[in-house]
């Protein structure tokens, strides 16, 4: 009776994964992150999706009460 034993190795990663990340690398060196949110220029749509804004329109103080 013959035994055959499996062997599981561990590669590292292949060379289309060190290509890409390589390539990653390079094209995201230009790119910083922003080093604020301005929230003054940003649309209300995108305020509202972020959760800045609860989606109701602004309050506005009425005259009449007081």
């Amino acid at each position: 009776m013959d035994c055959y034993a499996v062997e599981q190795t561990n590669a590292g990663p292949s060379a289309l994964a060190r290509m890409l990340e390589t390539l990653a690398q390079v094209f995201m060196r230009g790119t910083e992150p922003s080093p604020h949110l301005d929230l003054e220029g940003m649309p209300d749509r995108l305020k509202r999706d972020l959760g800045f804004l609860d989606g109701r329109e602004p309050r506005y103080e009425d005259d009449r009460m007081g």
